[in-house]
């Protein structure tokens, strides 16, 4: 008997039990419905990406936008923000940080909750 079954006592051998490969898809078929509205993930490194998702907003999808790149250009980073910001006022959206890298940028006829929902606590 080794220094580990001694000092944790002898272990069975945990058997692996075989598994079966599910076909899902008749689930995905359900998935490519038509939607109304995406949520989208965005990376901004400049203006140049503005156009697209100022048209990603006004097709009514959300974006979730990295602005990591622009942290070392606090200048870009900052008329972006204007912008981004004017944006959600045209279309009636509303935009929001969420942390120190990203934004969330929604649509007319959705507003982002800044309060979390937490569990209860004990």
């Amino acid at each position: 008997m080794g220094f580990i079954e001694r000092l944790l006592g002898k272990q069975e051998k945990v058997r692996v039990e075989e598994y079966e490969e599910l076909d899902l898809s008749e689930f995905e078929a359900e998935l490519e419905e038509d939607t109304e509205t995406y949520i989208k993930v965005a990376e901004i490194t400049s203006f140049n990406d503005i156009p697209e998702i100022r048209r990603q907003i006004y097709d009514g999808n959300i974006i979730i936008a990295d602005l990591a790149f622009l942290k070392h250009d606090k200048i870009t980073l900052d008329r972006i923000l204007k912008d981004l910001k004017q944006l959600a006022e045209d279309v009636r959206g509303d935009i929001v940080g969420l942390g120190e890298d990203y934004i969330i940028i929604t649509p007319m006829g959705i507003k982002i909750d800044r309060n979390k929902i937490r569990g209860s606590r004990t």
